[in-house]
């Protein structure tokens, strides 16, 4: 997830350091250690199949060719560009050109070049895709960012109600844009050795812990990950950040049962300094109804070895799913 679940992911474990939260799973376990483009169009319910992370002549029979023109994007449509990310210099010194001064500081406190060219390309990646939409130069973008860093379009460009969110993960990022919808997008690589009940205590609520724990052990992996992956989605749509608890809300994560978000306590009463101190002042409501039908989740087959899901604002949508070349 990207810092305060925004645009583009920066290691979690850097946000647990200080908050004493959310670590991420492939993070975690690393501690203990010491072109073309190709498109399918899938509807919000059924899964995109890209197959793996290979170059686009590699994807599934399923997906088709497409146009050399820049595909058009109603309202009522999501686009997930799949991204592949390397350690080629060159690459990286043509991205850092389009990037902005606080861009190109943010990329030089990196401490490992391995995340810097990351960073750098993933971020180059998210300006020319928006550019492509807006038909203007990637280098002339400008971001605002909410109060919990959700970052938007500035300037001009806020009025074409474009929406996006970027997660990239050990060599893969996904970008996801609509129109008139908040959405968000997490990949993550998996990895069978992670802690996964520890991290379920920290950060799952306890109907999730518990079905985890039922599970045959063969599925817990992927179960692990499918909620890790949902719930960080759902929170980056939302965009609050770390200010939302994971435990407060409810996903399925099941392997073979669909994607959804099922229960929601997030009608909640702040108490003020002045009044009696009840559970760290935040006491749960209600169930909110209307915040569970308001978004779908989506599964996202973007690779071998890889997790994905979005959040997206309404029902009924078309997903395209394209590789980035």
């Amino acid at each position: 997830m990207s810092p305060c679940g925004q645009a583009e992911d920066v290691p979690i474990q850097k946000r647990d350091c200080m908050l004493g939260a959310r670590t991420s799973p492939s993070a975690l376990s690393a501690q203990r250690e010491q072109s073309s483009r190709a498109v399918c169009d899938v509807s919000i319910n059924a899964p995109c199949s890209l197959g793996t992370r290979a170059p686009s002549p590699a994807l599934s029979a399923k997906c088709e060719q497409s146009p050399e023109q820049f595909p058009l994007l109603p309202d009522d449509h999501v686009h997930i560009w799949r991204v592949p990310l390397n350690q080629s210099s060159e690459r990286t010194a043509l991205s850092l050109e389009v990037l902005s001064p606080d861009e190109r500081e943010k990329a030089a406190r990196f401490r490992f070049d391995k995340d810097r060219n990351q960073f750098v390309q993933a971020r180059a990646a998210l300006r020319t895709i928006l550019s492509e939409y807006l038909n203007v130069p990637p280098q002339n973008l400008e971001f605002s960012y909410g109060t919990h860093g959700k970052p938007a379009l500035a300037n001009g460009h806020a009025s074409s109600n474009l929406r996006f969110n970027l997660s990239r993960r050990a060599g893969l990022a996904l970008i996801a844009v609509t129109r008139g919808r908040e959405l968000g997008v997490d990949v993550e690589l998996v990895r069978a050795d992670v802690p996964f009940f520890e991290i379920a205590d920290v950060s799952f609520s306890s109907a999730e812990s518990a079905t985890l724990h039922s599970l045959p052990e063969s599925l817990r992996v992927a179960g692990f990950y499918n909620c890790w992956t949902r719930k960080e989605a759902y929170v980056k749509a939302r965009g609050e950040g770390l200010s939302f608890p994971l435990k407060q809300f409810d996903v399925s994560l099941t392997p073979g049962e669909p994607p959804m978000l099922l229960n929601v306590r997030d009608d909640i009463l702040s108490l003020h300094d002045d009044m009696p101190p009840v559970h760290d002042k935040v006491v749960s409501i209600r169930d909110d109804v209307d915040e569970v039908d308001r978004w779908t989740l989506q599964e996202l087959p973007v690779g071998e070895n890889y997790v994905a899901a979005l959040a997206v604002e309404g029902t009924n949508l078309n997903v395209t799913c394209r590789d980035w070349a």
